[in-house]
């Protein structure tokens, strides 16, 4: 599922799902391990590469073109600073959601009681 996010006036999807993160993960090399501990001490340019591999990939989910450069996202930040932290916040819940779906399904079952 993706969500939508407005940038530069227009409503774009944003996803996180593993498409994005494989994407994310080729282009900076960052592990699966490291993006557990995201938060505070993230660099700008690992922000803006993961902000983008969503958007890339919400844009997939949607079946919608795709012509958006990293450097189009910045330009976008210049005039709205906002962007990082509403992409963010969308990350950390899908994110979250992902990890419960993850921890029910590894739950064992309890036998039902006759």
């Amino acid at each position: 599922m993706y969500e939508y996010i407005k940038i530069d006036g227009k409503k774009m999807p944003i996803k996180f799902g593993f498409s994005a993160l494989r994407n994310f993960s080729k282009l900076t090399g960052v592990t699966l391990k490291e993006m557990e501990t995201f938060g505070q001490d993230m660099t700008f340019d690992v922000a803006i590469t993961l902000i983008w591999c969503g958007l890339k990939d919400g844009a997939r989910a949607a079946k919608e073109d795709f012509d958006f450069t990293s450097d189009d996202l910045c330009d976008a930040m210049d005039e709205d600073t906002s962007i990082i932290e509403r992409s963010m916040v969308i990350f950390t819940d899908m994110m979250s959601k992902n990890e419960k779906k993850s921890q029910a399904r590894m739950k064992p079952s309890r036998p039902k009681k006759k």
